[in-house]
Order: C-alpha cells, then sequence, then structure tokens
C-alpha cells in the first residue's frame, strides 16, 4: 500500500447494540483531519486484497479517535470481515477524509431538519458535538432552530438515545424526535411511533419549518430519502433546499 494514501488505525473500543449494529472507536496513526459530515475510508486485507468502504463520522474532529456506526450486511464484501474485529485488532485507513453533505449547514441565520434512520445519525451526531461544544464555549448562539428525526425499527437500534435526549435537554436551539416503526417488537417504547416519512411531515409543520428559511438534510435507507425528498418539495421545498447522503445505491 501507498504509505501517501493509506495508514493503520486500531481498534480501542467496541459496543455491540445488536447481532448487526455496532459502534468502534479507531485510534489512527496519523492525524486525520476532517468536517463534521464527512465521512472516512475504511478497509481490511481480505486474501491478500484491500477491501474498503466509507462510513460517516461520528465522533467530532476536536475528538482523538475515529467512531463509527456500522451495520452488518452478510452478504456484504467487508463488513462482515469488521464484525470479526475486536480490540486491538487493525485496520486500514485512507488518509483524506472526503464528503459535501453539511459543508454549508448549519448557520445562524436558517433552521435546520436533519432526517435519519439509525447509522444514518453519524454526521449529524458529528456537527451536533461541535455545536454544542461551542455553544458552552459563548463561541456560537443563534436564535435559530436544528431538529433530528430519527428513525429505526427497534428501540435497541438507537446507537446515540441518551446523548440526543441530553442534548435535546441542554440545548434551547435543539429538539429531538425519535421514532420507531415496529414498536410491538419494542413493548418499553413509549415515544413516537412510525416510519421517519409517515411522521416527517407532522413534525416538521409542528416544529414551524418552513420553505425558504434553512435546509432538510436527509442521511440513512434510499427508500426513506426517496420518499422524504417528495414529501418536502411537497411542502415547498426547493431541491437545492433538500441535500442527501445514500449508505448504498437504490434498489440494494
Amino acid at each position: 500500500m501507498d504509505p501517501e494514501k493509506f495508514a493503520t488505525g486500531t481498534l480501542t473500543e467496541r459496543r455491540d447494540l445488536a447481532h448487526d449494529l455496532w459502534i468502534i472507536k479507531v485510534k489512527p496513526e496519523c492525524e486525520l483531519s476532517f468536517r463534521p459530515g464527512q465521512y472516512a475510508t475504511v478497509g481490511v486485507q481480505v486474501n491478500g486484497k484491500l477491501v474498503e468502504r466509507p462510513y460517516s463520522i461520528v465522533s467530532s474532529p476536536e475528538e482523538p479517535e475515529l467512531e463509527l456506526f456500522i451495520e452488518l450486511v452478510p452478504e456484504g464484501d467487508l463488513t462482515p470481515h469488521l464484525y470479526e474485529l475486536g480490540q486491538g485488532a487493525e485496520v486500514v485507513l485512507r488518509r483524506k477524509t472526503k464528503g459535501l453533505f453539511l459543508k454549508e449547514a448549519p448557520v445562524e441565520a436558517q433552521d435546520h431538519l436533519f432526517v435519519a434512520t439509525v447509522t444514518g445519525i453519524a454526521p449529524f451526531t458529528s456537527i451536533l458535538r461541535v455545536l454544542a461544544r461551542r455553544w458552552r464555549d459563548g463561541q456560537w448562539n443563534t436564535d435559530r432552530r436544528i431538529a433530528l428525526l430519527l428513525g429505526a425499527s427497534r428501540a435497541h437500534e438507537f446507537g446515540y438515545l441518551e446523548e440526543m435526549r441530553a442534548l435535546e435537554a441542554e440545548l434551547p436551539w435543539f429538539a429531538f424526535i425519535p421514532t420507531v416503526s415496529r414498536p410491538w417488537e419494542s413493548p418499553e417504547w413509549v415515544g413516537e411511533t412510525g416510519r421517519v416519512e409517515d411522521v416527517l411531515r407532522k413534525h416538521a409543520d409542528g416544529l414551524g419549518m418552513e420553505p425558504g428559511s434553512g435546509g432538510v438534510f436527509l442521511c440513512g435507507h434510499p427508500e426513506m430519502i426517496h420518499n422524504a425528498r417528495l414529501i418536502m418539495q411537497r411542502r415547498g421545498y426547493d431541491d437545492k433546499a433538500i441535500r442527501e447522503e445514500q449508505y448504498w445505491p437504490e434498489g440494494k
């Protein structure tokens, strides 16, 4: 591997949420700079061949380790191999991070609606951690709002539920709405129910999100993205105000 392009990283922590969902932290051997909302390319050697995949970064640029939220794809090229790795294992990292998903968001003069499913929360967590730290330090003040609508099939699939609830309780400008689409499989759940796109318009209206006042950012399952885009376009948002980050091609 070209050392100008690649570096190694060591897994320092792993937290399993379900049989197919887990969170890892990786300590890069080099400085890996990125902006909130960007992704890192992670790989492992499989039969002498490097297999890679991009993952949106959960951690903020101010944290020393990369935090990633991963879903197992049983027939995938990479995740079955990543799934076998525990603390102390090494992965390959591209030295350059990429992505423009949140390049222009958020700014003090706009409201923003973040919409995600399961691991799609990753880029939004990164930007929220940065903004929360800036707000605490008195470096960022706003009278606008940021809302996160997060969907999952079951309650245990929310990797950052408590962190988001704590931020909502602390930050006057942040609203968090998690929703479960299969509440009969999570009898302990007492929050919103339904697919994200089923409750999107209700909460966008309830929060007072208006076309022309900010942007809508969609990240996660392509079917959700497709449906949510159409819903927000009917709400009056123009195409440029709706940005998306898909984790796999349509139809996969």
